[in-house]
């Protein structure tokens, strides 16, 4: 009796030979940036299933015929114990074809550029790009290795990143981040860079808005920046710059409040203008009598909704101030004029150069201390 082998997935995907996922076209408008370079699954998914060779319909794909019911068993795949017919991922990651059996990796290793012959790669295990990462192009996966650059492109990690020559953004290209982990590359420049736990950064960090759920540690030189801080910035040798750039450190609340505050604050703006607009077309009508007099009361109540989200939002980083007395922003070398800093509700500028010394809360004003060897180990 023979048998035939019904894949649920496509057996002959070949990244070397990609075509736009139509699906994903239609839903995002372009099909040049998603190629559908890997198929991810699941581990218990069902990946293929041996069935009777008369119910395979007409003309069945002879390289699937097989002459006894055992599956082509590959890495990380396993026979079903309740239904032997089928063939199930034993791990998460991608499947495919190997000396002739499906077989499931977790580790997704892309040997070129995430470019126009990669499309975007959203992948379910780890992944290592033996490349860079170009301008408009995305990669989101678990723990993320990146041996090239990212130039204007997105990293989305929901573990650790690694850049291992660094990242940067340009002109009209938007560069960013991203990890629940711990984010590592030897220079930021131009980025928007959010952990939920450390950044470090072994040269440089500029013109980078950056949101840090533990510490920052810039080995050389922070400057054109605004960095959101949980915990405790380290710069090495140079924050701020003699040309007074814009530099920021804010200190002790938690980066992902900010990045909704700024949010909410940027819709309300946006809103009360509106507002504005409204209330001279339809400000002396009854509520129900125009369209715009309708508008006028939905936008009202929306700004009143937004605004007690802020509120309720203030209360939470209100919370994080019992703490803000371990933040610190240690210097070992140059403070220029000019530099914002932020510990909770205290702000202080700096208005002298200061070199080797440690910025702290102390009795709501922020302090300046020399720095004693252990500090700057």
């Amino acid at each position: 009796m023979s048998f035939y082998l019904k894949h649920f997935f496509n057996p002959d995907l070949h990244h070397l030979n990609l075509k736009p996922c139509s699906e994903i076209a239609e839903a995002s408008g372009s099909n040049l940036y998603n190629l559908g370079y890997v198929q991810n699954v699941i581990k218990g998914q069902v990946l293929a299933e041996v069935i009777p060779l008369s119910q395979a319909g007409p003309n069945p794909d002879p390289r699937f015929v097989l002459e006894s019911a055992e599956p082509p068993l590959g890495f990380n795949t396993v026979v079903d114990p309740a239904h032997p017919q089928y063939i199930l991922a034993a791990v998460n990651g991608y499947v495919f074809y190997s000396e002739g059996r499906i077989t499931v990796k977790h580790l997704l290793n892309v040997r070129q550029d995430v470019s126009f012959q990669t499309g975007n790669i959203h992948f379910v295990g780890d992944m290592c790009v033996h490349g860079s990462v170009r301008a408009g192009f995305s990669v989101h996966a678990n723990n993320v290795r990146i041996m090239g650059m990212v130039e204007g492109g997105s990293v989305d990690a929901r573990r650790d990143l690694v850049v291992d020559v660094g990242a940067r953004g340009g002109t009209g290209e938007h560069c960013v981040l991203e990890a629940r982990g711990k984010i590592l590359s030897p220079f930021l420049e131009k980025v928007e860079v959010r952990s939920r736990s450390h950044v470090i950064t072994e040269k440089y960090c500029l013109y980078c808005t950056a949101y840090v759920g533990g510490n920052l540690v810039v080995r050389e030189s922070l400057y054109g920046t605004t960095a959101n801080v949980y915990g405790s910035v380290f710069v090495g040798k140079q924050l701020g710059n003699k040309a007074g750039v814009s530099t920021r450190v804010f200190l002790g609340y938690d980066p992902e409040n900010i990045r909704e505050l700024e949010e909410l604050d940027t819709t309300i703006s946006s809103l009360s203008q509106t507002l504005v607009h409204l209330k001279a077309v339809a400000g002396h009508l009854p509520p129900d009598a125009t369209e715009a007099s309708r508008k006028l009361v939905r936008a009202e109540k929306q700004r009143a909704q937004l605004i007690e989200q802020r509120e309720s939002l203030w209360k939470k980083l209100s919370r994080d101030e019992a703490s803000m007395t371990a933040c610190r922003l240690i210097v070992p070398g140059t403070v220029y004029p000019g530099v914002e800093i932020s510990i909770g509700r205290t702000f202080m500028q700096v208005e002298r150069m200061y070199q080797n010394v440690t910025f702290m809360l102390s009795q709501d004003d922020i302090i300046v201390v020399p720095n004693s060897r252990e500090d700057i180990q």
